[in-house]
Protein backbone atom coordinates (compact mmCIF):
# COMPACT_ATOMS: atom_id res chain seq x y z
CA UNK A 1 0.00 0.00 0.00
CA UNK A 2 2.83 2.19 0.79
CA UNK A 3 4.63 1.83 -2.44
CA UNK A 4 1.28 1.95 -4.01
CA UNK A 5 0.81 5.50 -2.78
CA UNK A 6 4.32 6.71 -3.09
CA UNK A 7 3.93 6.05 -7.09
CA UNK A 8 1.20 7.77 -7.48
CA UNK A 9 2.07 10.80 -5.37
CA UNK A 10 5.25 11.14 -7.44
CA UNK A 11 2.90 10.38 -10.38
CA UNK A 12 0.69 13.05 -9.76
CA UNK A 13 3.23 15.50 -8.74
CA UNK A 14 4.86 14.80 -12.29
CA UNK A 15 1.64 16.25 -13.36
CA UNK A 16 2.25 19.73 -12.42
CA UNK A 17 5.58 20.10 -14.04
CA UNK A 18 4.52 21.98 -17.63
CA UNK A 19 5.42 25.68 -18.36
CA UNK A 20 2.05 27.80 -18.57
CA UNK A 21 1.68 30.86 -20.48
CA UNK A 22 3.67 33.64 -19.00
CA UNK A 23 1.64 35.98 -16.74
CA UNK A 24 -1.59 33.64 -15.77
CA UNK A 25 -4.09 35.45 -14.47
CA UNK A 26 -4.58 33.44 -11.67
CA UNK A 27 -3.03 30.56 -9.62
CA UNK A 28 -5.59 28.39 -10.54
CA UNK A 29 -4.89 29.68 -14.08
CA UNK A 30 -1.69 28.56 -13.71
CA UNK A 31 -1.89 25.64 -12.74
CA UNK A 32 -4.53 24.36 -15.29
CA UNK A 33 -2.19 25.30 -18.12
CA UNK A 34 0.38 23.55 -16.70
CA UNK A 35 -2.12 20.19 -16.30
CA UNK A 36 -3.62 21.35 -20.02
CA UNK A 37 0.19 20.83 -21.08
CA UNK A 38 1.10 17.97 -19.84
CA UNK A 39 -1.66 15.99 -21.05
CA UNK A 40 -1.61 17.43 -24.59
CA UNK A 41 2.02 16.09 -25.12
CA UNK A 42 1.59 12.73 -22.92
CA UNK A 43 -1.66 12.23 -25.63
CA UNK A 44 -0.56 13.82 -28.90
CA UNK A 45 -0.34 10.86 -31.10
CA UNK A 46 2.22 12.29 -33.69
CA UNK A 47 4.65 12.47 -30.47
CA UNK A 48 6.98 9.23 -29.90
CA UNK A 49 7.99 8.24 -26.43
CA UNK A 50 11.56 9.59 -27.49
CA UNK A 51 10.08 12.27 -28.90
CA UNK A 52 8.07 13.22 -25.91
CA UNK A 53 10.54 13.36 -23.16
CA UNK A 54 12.97 16.30 -24.06
CA UNK A 55 9.40 18.03 -24.69
CA UNK A 56 8.78 16.95 -20.73
CA UNK A 57 11.87 17.54 -19.35
CA UNK A 58 12.12 21.62 -20.59
CA UNK A 59 8.27 21.73 -19.34
CA UNK A 60 9.94 20.81 -15.96
CA UNK A 61 12.99 22.82 -16.13
CA UNK A 62 10.59 25.99 -16.49
CA UNK A 63 8.10 25.03 -13.72
CA UNK A 64 9.78 24.72 -10.53
CA UNK A 65 11.84 27.08 -8.77
CA UNK A 66 14.71 25.36 -8.17
CA UNK A 67 17.16 27.45 -6.20
CA UNK A 68 14.66 27.60 -3.66
CA UNK A 69 13.85 23.81 -3.44
CA UNK A 70 17.79 22.90 -3.20
CA UNK A 71 17.89 25.37 -0.22
CA UNK A 72 14.75 24.41 1.50
CA UNK A 73 15.71 20.53 1.09
CA UNK A 74 18.91 20.90 2.79
CA UNK A 75 17.28 22.41 5.59
CA UNK A 76 19.96 24.08 8.18
CA UNK A 77 23.24 22.14 6.42
CA UNK A 78 22.66 24.73 3.38
CA UNK A 79 23.91 27.55 5.37
CA UNK A 80 26.62 25.92 6.03
CA UNK A 81 27.84 25.48 2.27
CA UNK A 82 30.31 27.98 0.17
CA UNK A 83 28.63 29.51 -3.02
CA UNK A 84 30.52 26.85 -5.00
CA UNK A 85 29.17 24.20 -2.92
CA UNK A 86 25.32 26.09 -3.27
CA UNK A 87 25.96 26.11 -7.17
CA UNK A 88 27.27 22.27 -7.42
CA UNK A 89 24.20 21.00 -5.10
CA UNK A 90 21.51 22.90 -7.36
CA UNK A 91 22.82 21.83 -10.86
CA UNK A 92 22.86 17.82 -9.13
CA UNK A 93 19.45 18.52 -7.37
CA UNK A 94 17.92 20.30 -10.33
CA UNK A 95 18.94 17.71 -13.09
CA UNK A 96 17.99 14.51 -10.98
CA UNK A 97 14.64 16.14 -10.80
CA UNK A 98 13.97 17.45 -13.47
CA UNK A 99 14.76 13.73 -15.08
CA UNK A 100 12.93 11.72 -12.37
CA UNK A 101 9.93 13.27 -12.99
CA UNK A 102 10.08 13.49 -16.75
CA UNK A 103 10.07 9.64 -16.84
CA UNK A 104 7.22 9.77 -14.50
CA UNK A 105 4.91 11.71 -16.71
CA UNK A 106 5.90 9.87 -19.74
CA UNK A 107 5.41 6.14 -17.40
CA UNK A 108 2.46 7.02 -15.73
CA UNK A 109 0.81 10.33 -16.99
CA UNK A 110 -2.30 9.75 -19.86
CA UNK A 111 -5.49 10.70 -19.11
CA UNK A 112 -7.02 12.21 -15.58
CA UNK A 113 -9.92 14.47 -15.24
CA UNK A 114 -8.75 16.91 -12.91
CA UNK A 115 -11.32 18.66 -10.36
CA UNK A 116 -10.08 22.40 -9.61
CA UNK A 117 -11.51 22.98 -6.26
CA UNK A 118 -10.15 26.50 -3.87
CA UNK A 119 -7.66 29.01 -4.68
CA UNK A 120 -6.08 30.93 -1.50
CA UNK A 121 -3.38 33.72 -2.10
CA UNK A 122 -1.43 35.41 0.94
CA UNK A 123 1.47 38.09 -0.45
CA UNK A 124 3.41 36.82 -2.56
CA UNK A 125 2.55 33.09 -2.80
CA UNK A 126 -0.45 30.88 -3.44
CA UNK A 127 -1.73 27.43 -3.31
CA UNK A 128 -4.91 25.78 -5.70
CA UNK A 129 -6.64 22.49 -4.45
CA UNK A 130 -7.23 20.04 -6.84
CA UNK A 131 -8.35 16.55 -7.06
CA UNK A 132 -7.18 13.84 -9.68
CA UNK A 133 -10.98 11.95 -10.71
CA UNK A 134 -10.48 8.51 -11.35
CA UNK A 135 -13.03 5.71 -11.79
CA UNK A 136 -12.56 4.67 -8.04
CA UNK A 137 -10.86 7.55 -6.39
CA UNK A 138 -10.60 11.01 -6.38
CA UNK A 139 -6.66 11.78 -4.84
CA UNK A 140 -6.35 15.60 -3.74
CA UNK A 141 -3.27 17.53 -5.27
CA UNK A 142 -2.45 20.56 -3.54
CA UNK A 143 0.30 23.04 -5.88
CA UNK A 144 2.36 25.76 -3.75
CA UNK A 145 3.60 28.80 -5.45
CA UNK A 146 5.05 32.08 -5.71
CA UNK A 147 5.44 34.89 -7.65
CA UNK A 148 8.53 35.77 -9.93
CA UNK A 149 9.16 38.31 -12.38
CA UNK A 150 7.56 35.72 -14.88
CA UNK A 151 4.49 34.83 -13.37
CA UNK A 152 3.93 32.01 -10.84
CA UNK A 153 6.28 29.58 -9.84
CA UNK A 154 6.16 26.15 -8.03
CA UNK A 155 8.30 25.06 -5.25
CA UNK A 156 5.77 22.38 -3.89
CA UNK A 157 3.12 20.08 -4.66
CA UNK A 158 1.07 18.11 -1.57
CA UNK A 159 -0.62 14.71 -2.81
CA UNK A 160 -2.70 12.67 -0.51
CA UNK A 161 -0.96 14.99 2.16
CA UNK A 162 2.42 13.58 1.14
CA UNK A 163 4.19 17.05 0.28
CA UNK A 164 7.40 16.60 -2.50
CA UNK A 165 9.83 19.12 -0.56
CA UNK A 166 9.56 17.76 2.99
CA UNK A 167 10.08 14.18 1.50
CA UNK A 168 13.23 15.85 -0.10
CA UNK A 169 14.27 17.35 3.56
CA UNK A 170 13.54 13.98 5.57
CA UNK A 171 15.89 12.39 3.27
CA UNK A 172 18.80 14.38 2.43
CA UNK A 173 18.82 15.58 6.59
CA UNK A 174 19.40 11.73 7.71
CA UNK A 175 22.26 10.77 5.11
CA UNK A 176 23.73 14.24 5.95
CA UNK A 177 23.44 13.27 9.90
CA UNK A 178 24.78 9.93 9.34
CA UNK A 179 26.94 10.28 6.22
CA UNK A 180 27.71 13.66 6.07
CA UNK A 181 27.21 16.18 3.29
CA UNK A 182 30.04 14.92 1.09
CA UNK A 183 28.26 11.63 1.25
CA UNK A 184 25.18 12.81 0.16
CA UNK A 185 26.90 14.98 -3.02
CA UNK A 186 28.80 11.95 -4.17
CA UNK A 187 25.79 10.08 -4.00
CA UNK A 188 23.53 11.99 -6.27
CA UNK A 189 26.53 13.10 -8.70
CA UNK A 190 26.95 9.16 -9.35
CA UNK A 191 23.07 8.88 -9.67
CA UNK A 192 22.93 11.99 -12.48
CA UNK A 193 26.04 10.75 -14.31
CA UNK A 194 24.64 7.25 -14.59
CA UNK A 195 21.62 8.92 -16.41
CA UNK A 196 23.78 10.67 -19.33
Amino acid sequence: MKKRLSIISLTLAAMCLAAVPALAATPTDYVRGILDKVMGIQNDPALTEASRRPLIHKIIEQSFDFPMMARDSLGSAYGSLSAGQRREFLEVFSYLFQDSYTRLVLNFLKKENIDYKKERKQGDKAQVDTAIVRPNESIPVTYFMHSAPGGWILYDVVVDEVSILENYRKEFSQVIRTKGYPYLLEKMKTQSRALK
